[in-house]
């Protein structure tokens, strides 16, 4: 069997965070109005930057250094243990301060939504990319062709769910990405709706030149709901009895990576059901490839609420790793604060922000107890807070979010703390 080939390149990552480390940054950026001059980010982290520092304002993304690695470590134990290969959704942070630490931890790969995001993956090292979406904008399918013609030694994969999709990525003068047929489910989103469709398409594929690896699926439609494991369980079953149909009728030329069959499927609530149900298959050969992305910062939220390790699963609960920390700007009532964080720096998709604590600018703590985030506008958060509460105007407060993907991608920096507030690295962001 032909040697896979690694999944990065650990000396053009450290050189692209090194060219990240020395641009200088300034008071424009948010979260970094207090700079009184353009510095770079290793001279701040040098110079012993702390959050709470002058340098820093608010609004400022705030991420724990230890709880970033603890969760990477968990969850590349638990597969591992499970014969399982990850492929984290780095869309989550788009940050190569993170995803860079995912690589170095043995991930087979990095998934991205867009050619685009692969580009960015490439850049920094990645040697294995899984676009987990079907391309079908020329322009992005171009791209990809010379994305891979510049860097012969990258890997990369996406999904197609119809013959035109296979006719457009076929069309391409240049080199063209393996493919995974992606299976959908009624009302959802992309995929086939029915596995003897996938045949067709995996057919065409095979037809059209392209390197059929496997098939793939997006749980996020059916994951969530009373039944949802049931449902969840239903559909990994389907991935992988189709993947083995499409071995019986000899329609796989998979990369030497994928082995025989490539199984993949995403999501950082299932990956359990993804590791027992993929990891089934009756092909000997087969890789199961889970792309869990929000796990590595975890949240306050939905993910807190909803985990494998919840569920009993062999692994330590994750931990919330992002705060957005925002200062209170007005106490306008004696049952109201309003702080400097709104919908351009935290997610509300999956609920409102949490209160977590509070301190003066002299790093007193203040109590939180009642305080509820009720509102958000643009820029601001409408705090509900007790009549006797002490939190006063320039207060900060740190909050806590739900759903991190959609906080990530209001931010271009934020900062990577130890746990006695100590900047370790400023974390950059391209989305």
């Amino acid at each position: 069997m032909t040697t896979p080939a690694p999944a990065w390149d650990p000396d053009r990552a450290a050189a692209a965070l090194a060219s990240l480390a020395d641009a200088p940054l300034d008071a424009s950026a948010k979260g970094f109005a207090g700079l009184p001059a353009p510095v770079s980010a290793r001279a701040l982290v040098t110079d012993g930057l702390a959050v709470g520092d002058p340098a820093l304002s608010t609004p400022l993304l705030v991420l724990s250094a230890s709880a970033i690695e603890a969760n990477i470590a968990t969850l590349a134990a638990y597969l591992a243990a499970q014969g399982v290969e990850h492929a984290p959704h780095a869309k989550t942070t788009m940050s190569p301060e993170i995803f860079v630490r995912q690589l170095a931890a043995g991930a087979w790969g990095l998934t991205a939504a867009s050619v685009t995001q692969a580009r960015v993956f490439a850049g920094f090292g990645a040697r294995r990319v899984l676009i987990a979406n079907e391309v079908a904008d020329p322009a992005s399918i171009a791209s990809l062709a010379r994305l891979l013609d510049a860097v012969p030694d990258l890997e990369a994969y996406c999904h197609v769910d119809s013959v035109a999709g296979v006719e457009l990525l076929a069309a391409v003068d240049g080199p063209r990405p393996a493919v995974l047929v992606e299976l959908g489910v009624p009302g959802g989103r992309a995929g086939v709706r029915d596995p003897g469709e996938a045949v067709a398409v995996a057919r065409a594929a095979g037809r059209a030149g392209l390197a059929v690896a496997g098939v793939s699926c997006f749980e996020g439609p059916v994951a969530e709901g009373p039944r949802a494991r049931e449902a969840v369980t239903e559909l990994f079953t389907s991935v992988r009895e189709t993947g083995e149909r499409l071995v019986e009728l000899g329609l796989l030329a998979p990369p030497a990576s994928a082995g025989a069959l490539l199984l993949s499927a995403g999501g950082s609530h299932h990956f359990d059901l993804a590791a027992g149900v993929l990891g089934a298959s009756a092909v000997a050969d087969t890789t199961v490839v889970v792309r869990s992305g929000s796990y590595v910062v975890h949240d306050h939220g939905t993910y807190l609420r909803d985990s494998p390790a919840l569920r009993g699963a062999p692994l330590e609960p994750f931990r919330p790793a992002i705060q957005v920390h925002a200062t209170v700007l007005s106490r306008p009532e004696p049952t109201r604060a309003i702080l400097d964080a709104g919908r351009r720096d935290v997610s509300f998709d999956s609920g409102l922000p949490v209160v977590l604590t509070a301190r003066t600018r002299t790093r007193d703590e203040v109590p939180v107890a009642g305080a509820e985030v009720v509102a958000l506008n643009d820029q601001h958060a409408f705090v509900d807070v007790p009549a006797d509460s002490a939190l006063a105007v320039g207060d900060v407060v740190a909050l806590g979010i739900s759903h991190p993907c959609t906080t990530f991608d209001k931010w271009r920096l934020g900062v990577i703390a130890d746990d006695a507030g100590r900047v370790r690295e400023i974390a950059h962001t391209f989305f």
